[in-house]
């Protein structure tokens, strides 16, 4: 293997391929902060999308983490996710994208407790979708190594980094807030934990 993963240490999205390539082996993590001018010019050079991550496996350039893991799925012969899967994983990504759109317009100034209509669809996704999660969180099992999986890794990333950036309150979420404690141990966490914030 010949892959550099080029993102943030913070980025959910770019965290949850890096505990996938821990779990395949050695790979070469390139850091970038898109936020500073230099990082942020060579982010839009290499990449028309301008967003992390992006893989690097010899000449072949891989956008998004969705198109990553099928990239890396194949090769590595993965075992192929059911729909319902599938589901699981677009719930995860859904929740993901709400609360990064949430932390960007807080962190663009934006008050989000101002009634904006937009802001307040958004707020209105996460807990549906932690809802709809909840039953198959609560069949994970630590202990049980294959519960270890892209799936669990993607959730994973999401909910430490919504507590992490201050976006995300798990106190309704009991469930959730166990997974984060239960799997703080698994192959690859530590080696990917971002920086104190």
């Amino acid at each position: 293997m010949n892959y550099t993963l080029i993102g943030s240490f913070t980025s959910p999205y770019v965290r949850k391929i890096r505990l996938l390539l821990f779990s395949l082996g050695t790979y070469k993590f390139e850091s970038i902060n898109y936020l500073e001018k230099k990082d942020g010019d060579y982010l839009k050079s290499i990449n028309p999308i301008n967003q992390i991550p992006i893989l690097l496996d010899g000449e072949t350039k891989i956008f998004d983490s969705r198109v990553i893991y099928n990239y890396l799925s194949k090769k590595h012969n993965l075992k192929p996710m059911t729909i319902e899967e599938e589901n699981i994983l677009s719930a995860i990504d859904a929740a993901m994208d709400t609360s990064i759109n949430l932390f960007s317009l807080r962190r663009g100034g934006l008050d989000l407790n101002s009634g904006n209509s937009y802001v307040e669809r958004q707020k209105e996704r996460v807990p549906l979708i932690l809802n709809w999660l909840t039953p198959w969180v609560k069949t994970l099992d630590q202990k049980n190594t294959p519960h270890w999986n892209f799936l669990t890794m993607s959730l994973y990333s999401y909910l430490f980094w919504g507590e992490y950036r201050g976006i995300l309150d798990l106190t309704d979420f009991p469930e959730h807030k166990q997974f984060l404690e239960k799997f703080k141990n698994a192959p690859g966490v530590h080696e990917t934990t971002p920086p104190p914030a």
